[in-house]
């Protein structure tokens, strides 16, 4: 089995070379690791060209035209969209394809092995990730405990997989409907604890996507967006109240408040519906994992 990894980046010269230097040394390599610069202006190009220069499967590409700035949700899906493309265009045959943050510090050199292992040997894992976590105040932190929900910033996909679900949804919110869809057509999406990765910069921390506030305020129209019923937003913001305190959680409810009453969801009324049967399994935690299947 092939894998193709697409990163999307914009002024990463912080972090990329982390990224890119836990990737070379792993024991697995893909068929090609495509770049794709949304415009940068800082030195990260310069230092993914020289990585290009000395190891072969790497692709710099830098993109036409950039919305402005940094950007998550349908700027993110368009960019990986834009390097299938690529790979397409490159005429890059590929199994497994990849969507990886350019802020991960990847721990373990089996990574990339050991995913494309579990691909082969379980025909039905479709989404499949390893598990990031932060560093607050030296403290490792889990940044999501559950299983069924790969994570956004390591995220890999059967093909097969990704084309019964349609591909990536252009919003807020895609890294979740994504493993809900893909369960609702019979493949396991599987986090693997084993597998940890440093998240460098948090999503809803980093400046350059505006800062807590926006940050709380995407993720509740990305509720939204997915159809999650109201009490999903008072569970999130009890969570928050009891991990971060009252202002992040009575804020983030009233974003979601907001977005319920004006913010139309943007997942179809079948899809609506899919997101309905698997909250219930959510409840039941009655989920299919690979271990069940050995």
């Amino acid at each position: 089995m092939d894998l193709l990894i697409i990163t999307p980046f914009k002024n990463e010269q912080d972090s990329i070379l982390r990224t890119m230097e836990s990737i070379v040394m792993q024991s697995y390599h893909p068929v090609k690791w495509l770049m794709m610069d949304d415009g940068s202006d800082d030195l990260s190009p310069k230092l993914v060209k020289q990585y290009q220069k000395r190891y072969h499967f790497i692709h710099y590409h830098r993109r036409k035209t950039t919305p402005g700035e940094r950007a998550t949700g349908n700027n993110i899906v368009g960019l990986f969209n834009e390097g299938l493309q690529l790979a397409a265009k490159l005429k890059i045959k590929w199994d497994i394809v990849a969507k990886l943050d350019a802020d991960l510090v990847v721990q373990r050199s089996d990574y990339l092995e050991f995913l494309m292992d579990k691909f082969a040997r379980y025909p039905t894992l479709g989404i499949a990730s390893g598990v990031t976590f932060i560093l607050d105040k030296g403290k490792k932190v889990i940044e999501s405990n559950h299983r069924w929900h790969t994570q956004g910033p390591n995220k890999f996909y059967r093909k097969a997989c990704l084309e019964e679900i349609g591909g990536l949804k252009p919003f807020k919110g895609w890294d979740g409907i994504d493993d809900i869809l893909a369960r609702a057509k019979n493949y396991i999406t599987e986090k693997f604890f084993e597998q940890e990765i440093l998240h460098l910069y948090p999503t809803q921390t980093r400046s350059a996507e505006g800062g807590i506030k926006k940050g709380l305020k995407r993720e509740a129209f990305g509720y939204r967006n997915m159809g999650y019923p109201f009490y999903m937003y008072l569970m999130k913001s009890l969570k928050l109240t009891k991990n971060r305190g009252p202002y992040h959680g009575l804020l983030y409810l009233y974003y979601g408040l907001k977005a319920s009453l004006f913010q139309p969801r943007m997942v179809s009324r079948e899809e609506a519906g899919v997101v309905k049967a698997f909250m219930r399994k959510r409840w039941k935690n009655d989920f299919l994992y690979t271990k069940d299947l050995t």
